[in-house]
């Protein structure tokens, strides 16, 4: 099968934020559990949770990881395509392209710290498992800066390349959320579970968006 590095970009963008928001934001909480306490996450209660939900626990981890690569990956070659020498923010999206490999580093770090805890876990090693979970879950401090600055980078060429008003519209639209996110994790503000759900699915339906309307070659 014959397809264009565009199209599958788009394949990349458009699956990856609908199976990580599907997975992470819906499976997991409906069928593991949440694994915060007070807005903390609790190493004790994800192994706890994981323990009782059996291995569907660590399928959901992986794949969740996998449709989160997809999405970075998506953006990385997204951002490269905005790339080009001579073009509207193309350094900016050079910047944007290297911070999604720092990104898809730390959150495939994290994730398999977690999923080796939960190994761990099965195998009775609970001192072991606890120790992994508490460093998988203490992690990624940075993780919603580096985030919100891969994202919005690419903003700048959306903008500046756009062909047409709703390409315009849309990313001035990301840029606003990445905006948005970048503060409130910069200065440590909680802007509540249900502010937070509407940031992420909001981001996640533009892009999604993006990648449609790059898929068309709009």
């Amino acid at each position: 099968m014959n397809i264009s590095t565009r199209k599958l970009t788009s394949i990349l963008m458009i699956a990856g934020p609908i199976g990580v928001f599907t997975i992470w934001g819906i499976l997991t909480e409906a069928i593991v559990g949440s694994n915060d306490v007070d807005g903390v996450s609790n190493a004790g209660l994800f192994l706890q949770n994981a323990s009782s939900a059996g291995s569907i626990a660590g399928f959901l981890e992986l794949f969740g990881l996998l449709f989160f690569g997809a999405q970075i990956i998506g953006l990385v070659l997204f951002a490269r395509q905005l790339s080009v020498e001579g073009s509207a923010g193309a350094a900016f999206a050079n910047l944007s392209a290297i911070l999604g490999i720092v990104l898809l580093a730390m959150i495939t770090w994290g994730t398999d710290l977690g999923l080796s805890a939960l190994a761990l876990g099965d195998k009775g090693l609970t001192a072991e498992a606890m120790a992994l979970a508490q460093v998988s879950l203490g992690s990624g401090a940075t993780f919603g800066i580096i985030f919100s600055l891969a994202n919005g980078l690419v903003t700048i060429p959306m903008i500046g390349q756009a062909s047409t008003s709703i390409k315009k519209y849309l990313g001035f639209t990301f840029a606003l959320l990445m905006i948005l996110l970048f503060i409130t994790e910069l200065l440590g503000v909680s802007l509540g579970e249900i502010v937070e759900i509407i940031i992420w699915l909001g981001a996640s339906l533009v892009f999604v968006a993006v990648g449609v309307l790059n898929y068309r070659g709009d």
